[in-house]
């Protein structure tokens, strides 16, 4: 018989018993699209996860730290090293926000203006703040979440344009609101929505005298070269100074989120073992029901050979006709489902090769479950189907 012979008896045969035929056809397009999403979630899951980690995380720098501080000449033979792309201060100082209720410990950060993006960890500077300016300029300062927002009321503690009093040691410096930022937002796995992003001009001048940092930054060009990066900073870097880097944590992330990615396919995948029984079944019990046909299709020159391949055909279009309405439904599915994950809306990523996937797991699962009772019906002895009662 040729190929499209197998598939037009095959198919006759599922017209036939249509509801079983349907009911199979369902079964593999709701495993199909669970399987997808599942696979899909989790490669958007994975890659904006890294991606948020490499930009909270600062994964591709090497930050130095020292007690004593570093100064702009300590940065600048720093920034020297082979393999860094760009280096800067951040000086820090505790102080205390004047409010209605009494004092605030905040924290009052100083950053270069066009490192910010950088210290932050966003693409756009637009993104960190929800009202005024997101740079500090002059005496001008912009506010963390919980600076000028009550978390819990909602109420507007500070707005732009006003006037707010920081108390530094023993002095008292008052500066101009310029920007609101958002919430949520780390720099350098720190939260700032308890920091005051201040001019480096100003701090230096109105809130620590000596021109020092807290910490420096190195960009490196890839997070790939930071170990071997990392020797030669450690040997420039001053005395007692610490010198460490992120993305070790950030791999074991990565490594977790695998992980989560692997269970969750397996979840998705118990659905296909599902349908893998389903269609085991419905072959068995048209095997039994089907007895006299068989002996009838022998008698009149179907080989073994052929009545296996009859059953397993009707496997396969059952597969692929509900593998195809699993994927066009995953793919329906996806532009529309939206899961919350930080501050981003993730989508599932359907790659090719997760379709793939998803397509040929059900194929080979079903095939493999035919397979047995298609086996049994090969065997059988034409006289005694034909006879079958």
């Amino acid at each position: 018989m040729r190929v499209l012979d197998y598939f037009s008896y095959s198919l006759r045969s599922m017209e036939e018993r249509r509801g079983r035929s349907l009911g199979a056809v369902a079964g593999v397009a709701i495993a199909v699209t669970a399987l997808s999403l599942a696979l899909g979630i989790g490669e958007a899951f994975q890659e904006v996860f890294a991606q948020y980690l490499g930009r909270t995380l600062a994964a591709n720098s090497i930050f130095v730290m020292s007690g004593v501080g570093l100064t702009d000449v300590d940065v600048e033979v720093l920034k020297q090293v082979p393999g860094v792309r760009k280096a800067f201060g951040v000086a820090a100082k505790q102080a205390l926000l004047a409010t209605s209720r009494g004092y605030k410990a905040v924290m009052v950060v100083a950053v270069e203006p066009q490192y910010v993006v950088d210290f932050l960890g966003v693409a756009n500077l637009q993104e960190f703040v929800e009202r005024g300016s997101p740079l500090p300029q002059g005496l001008g300062v912009v506010l963390g979440a919980n600076l000028w927002l009550d978390q819990e009321t909602g109420e507007v503690l500070h707005d732009i344009g006003e006037v707010i009093s920081l108390r530094i040691g023993k002095q008292e410096v008052n500066v101009l609101v310029l920007g609101l930022a958002r919430g949520g937002f780390r720099a350098m796995g720190v939260s700032v929505d308890d920091s005051i992003l201040m001019d480096p001009e100003t701090f230096f001048s109105m809130v620590e005298r000596r021109r020092v940092y807290r910490v420096a930054v190195l960009v490196l060009e890839s997070p790939e070269i930071s170990a071997s990066i990392l020797q030669q900073v450690r040997a420039l870097a001053p005395p007692r100074s610490r010198v460490f880097t992120p993305i070790a944590m950030v791999s074991q992330v990565k490594m977790f989120v695998n992980s989560l990615q692997t269970i969750l396919t397996l979840i998705s995948a118990v659905g296909i073992g599902v349908t893998a029984l389903w269609v085991f079944d419905s072959t068995t019990i048209s095997v039994v029901q089907r007895t006299r046909e068989i002996g009838i299709l022998k008698a009149v020159g179907f080989t073994s050979r052929d009545v296996l391949l009859v059953f397993l055909f009707e496997a396969l279009l059952i597969s692929v006709v509900g593998g195809a309405i699993g994927l066009t439904v995953a793919a329906i599915s996806a532009h529309f489902l939206q899961i919350p994950v930080f501050s981003l809306r993730l989508k599932p990523s359907l790659t090719p090769m997760n379709l793939a996937f998803s397509l040929l797991l059900p194929i080979l699962a079903n095939l493999s479950a035919a397979a047995i009772p298609a086996r049994a019906a090969a065997r059988m002895d034409p006289v005694r189907a034909l006879r079958y009662e």
